[in-house]
């Protein structure tokens, strides 16, 4: 794969994933409250923890990449691009509703404190800040630095690979927001 194609398929993915938060952030209030169990988030709750998980990958994210790029190789971003894939079976699995159990830190517990427009300007300040690592990046530099990875199993991490897991968590969220939405009879979100 090349640095071109992996940067173009996270920026796809990118769009296609805060595009679906933010329209969920726009959802109406009875909608975005409504709990179809009292044990279970609602899709303001749901919301506010993807922010709370992005903020905290972010870090991650953004740490590895200014290692990655301290001491750019290009014959080493070579050869790690021979071969190169950005995903796998176990990393797709964190895209999935229910694909595995997975219970939440304390620390990305929602509080219900944040209202949709704090959790709006978050969400456009995380974006812009993913996506200005990716042009950081673009020569392939993501592919230098890895971090471990303890959900799922998934082992070590590239930051490329770490920023596809911070949107395969949100799209995991947008599955559990649209199945929420289809307990109070609204229509589903692709």
């Amino acid at each position: 794969m090349t640095a071109s194609g992996i940067i173009s398929r996270l920026r796809d993915e990118l769009d296609r994933t805060f595009t679906t938060l933010n329209a969920w952030l726009a959802e109406d209030v009875s909608v975005r409250k409504f709990r179809s169990r009292p044990d279970e988030w609602s899709i303001e709750e749901i919301l506010e923890h993807v922010t709370l998980a992005n903020h905290y990958l972010l870090i991650l994210i953004e740490k590895a990449r200014k290692k990655a790029l301290k001491n750019p190789d290009p014959s080493r971003i070579k050869y790690e691009l021979e071969g190169y894939r950005l995903t796998s079976p176990r990393l797709e699995e964190i895209g999935v509703n229910n694909s595995f159990p997975w219970n939440c830190p304390r620390h990305m517990m929602p509080t219900g404190k944040k209202t949709p427009d704090r959790m709006q300007a978050e969400m456009a300040t995380q974006e812009t800040r993913l996506r200005e690592s990716l042009s950081m990046m673009q020569n392939g530099e993501g592919v230098l630095c890895r971090t471990a990875m303890s959900v799922h199993s998934l082992g070590r991490l590239d930051v490329y690979q770490y920023i596809y897991f911070l949107l395969m968590h949100a799209q995991r969220h947008i599955q559990q927001m649209e199945e929420t939405a289809f307990g109070c009879n609204i229509i589903k979100r692709s």
